[in-house]
């Protein structure tokens, strides 16, 4: 599953012509690894704020966050490009299934915190994060999530 999602994503990076020197658009798409390893999706509608996601699965779960996301841009830069910070509010649904066949549902309230790098010549954005997450639904717990990304932006 994670090889046919990292071919999946160089493919679709190998596409990106390397000479591209326009500003990356407001809709990101690409990759989530770790947890969830699936697909991320980011909408800029403001500069420093954007709604963000990701859907994760595998043979015997299903995850889904969502996200709403405010960033500061000044205070680490590299190469005349800043370096993302981030931080936000959201949900996170998460369905498992025991060994037993029963499923168990969670629902929670996510903090992501994070950074972002978009690259000056092709928009193509790194990104890793820290979503602390309060289960409230069906148990509760207190856990984190763990996430490395790349999206590419139209």
């Amino acid at each position: 599953m994670i090889r046919k999602l990292l071919l999946a994503a160089l493919m679709m990076f190998a596409a990106v012509p390397a000479a591209r020197a326009a500003a990356p658009g407001p809709f990101g798409l690409g990759i989530v690894l770790v947890d969830p390893t699936g697909l991320s999706a980011n909408y800029y509608y403001e500069k420093q704020r954007s709604i963000s996601g990701a859907l994760g699965w595998s043979s015997d779960h299903l995850r889904l966050n969502g996200d709403h996301l405010w960033y500061r841009r000044d205070i680490i830069v590299i190469d005349r490009t800043p370096i993302d910070l981030y931080y936000g509010v959201g949900g996170r649904f998460y369905q498992h299934e025991k060994r037993n066949g029963d499923n168990e549902s969670e629902i929670g309230v996510r903090f992501p915190i994070g950074v972002a790098y978009i690259f000056r010549k092709i928009p193509i954005q790194l990104f890793g994060e820290l979503g602390p997450a309060l289960i409230i639904v069906d148990d509760s717990a207190f856990i984190i999530d763990v996430s490395l990304g790349a999206r590419y932006y139209f």
